[in-house]
C-alpha cells in the first residue's frame, strides 16, 4: 500500500516530472484496496463490473468505468484464470460491438491483459463459442477504426493471442491478418505507438518458431513467404534512421536480427536498403542493443 500512498500524493502535485516518473500504480494493489474499501472479494467484483456491462440501461460511460475495472482486476492471473469459471467472457467480448470508441478501446485493452502471457486465459479465450467472430472484430478495429486508442490496443489485444498459439494464427490468416501489418508500417498517419504495436504483433507471430528455435516447419517457410511477399523488411527498415523513435529502432533490429540469426534470404534490393538506413544509425549505435546492432552489420 506504501506504493499506492507514493502515487496518490504524486497525482496531487504541480510537478509533471514526479507525475510521469510515478509511472502507473500497481493493478493488484489498488484491486485490494477496492475491496477493503467496499468489503468485496474479487470475484464479486467482477460479477457487478459485468452486471454494468450487460444491463441495457448503462451508459457507455458507465460501460467504460466498468471495464476499467475489470481490466484492473483480470491483471491478476487468478482472476483472468476464473473468466471462463464465471461466464464473464462473454459479456467482454460483446462490448468491441460498441459505438462508443473508449468502450471499445477498453474491450480490447480487458482481452489483452486477459490473455498475455496466460496461456490457460488464451485457452479459454479461443474455446468461446464467439471466439472466432471477436477476434474477427478486433482485426477489423484494428484495420478501420478512426481513433487510434482503439487501433493501438486492438493491435495489443491480437498480439498477446497470438503469441504461442497456432489456433489463434490461423485465425489471423484467416482474416487477412498479414495485411495490417505492412498497412500500419507504412502509413504517415500512424503514430510511433501504434508502429510499435504493429512490430510487436509481427514478434508475436514468429514466437512459435523462436521458442523451438526452427524455422524450417512448413508454417515457419509460409511466414518468411508473407515477410517476402508483402516486402516487410523494406517496410521496417525505411522507418530505421537517428531522428526515429529508439523503441521503433530497437523493435526493429531485434526483429531483423532474428531473420538473420534463423536463415533470411535477403534480397538485393533489401540488402541495399539495409546498407543505406545502417549508416544513418552510426552516430546513435551506443544507445542500441549491441548484439542486434552487430549482427545486421554482419549482412552488409
Amino acid at each position: 500500500m506504501e506504493g499506492l500512498l507514493k502515487w496518490s500524493l504524486s497525482q496531487q502535485g504541480d510537478n509533471a516530472e514526479a507525475r510521469e516518473r510515478a509511472g502507473n500504480p500497481d493493478p493488484q494493489a489498488l484491486a485490494q484496496l477496492l475491496g477493503m474499501v467496499q468489503g468485496k472479494d474479487d470475484p464479486t467484483l467482477m460479477k457487478e463490473s459485468a452486471a454494468i456491462l450487460e444491463d441495457e440501461k448503462s451508459t457507455p460511460e458507465e460501460k467504460a468505468a466498468a471495464l476499467g475495472d475489470m481490466e484492473m482486476l483480470i491483471e491478476n492471473l487468478d482472476n483472468a484464470n476464473n473468466l471462463k469459471n464465471m461466464k464473464l467472457w462473454e459479456p467482454v467480448l460483446k462490448q468491441l460491438d460498441s459505438e462508443d470508441t473508449k468502450v471499445q478501446c477498453l474491450a480490447c485493452s480487458c482481452i489483452g491483459s486477459a490473455v498475455q502471457n496466460n496461456p490457460k486465459s488464451q485457452k479459454d479465450f479461443l474455446e468461446q463459442p464467439e471466439s472466432s467472430t471477436a477476434f474477427a472484430k478486433i482485426i477489423k478495429l484494428a484495420e478501420d477504426s478512426k481513433d487510434e486508442k482503439v487501433r493501438v490496443k486492438a493491435v495489443y489485444a491480437l498480439a498477446s493471442i497470438i503469441r504461442h498459439s497456432k489456433e489463434a494464427y490461423g485465425l489471423f490468416e484467416q482474416n487477412n491478418g498479414w495485411d495490417l501489418i505492412p498497412s500500419i508500417l507504412n502509413s504517415s498517419d500512424a503514430s510511433d505507438k501504434l508502429k510499435i504495436r504493429a512490430l510487436s504483433l509481427l514478434s508475436s507471430i514468429f514466437s512459435e518458431e523462436v521458442e523451438r528455435n526452427k524455422f524450417s516447419t512448413a508454417e515457419g517457410q509460409e511466414k518468411i513467404k508473407r515477410i517476402h511477399e508483402d516486402k516487410i523488411v523494406n517496410s521496417m527498415v525505411k522507418m530505421l534512421g537517428k531522428d526515429a523513435d529508439l523503441n521503433c529502432i530497437d523493435k526493429i533490429l531485434n526483429l531483423l536480427a532474428l531473420l538473420i540469426s534463423h536463415g533470411y534470404q535477403f534480397s538485393d534490393d533489401e540488402i541495399k536498403q539495409i546498407s543505406s538506413k545502417f549508416k544513418e544509425l552510426k552516430p546513435i549505435a551506443d544507445r542500441l542493443n549491441e548484439d542486434d546492432y552487430r549482427t545486421l552489420k554482419s549482412v552488409i
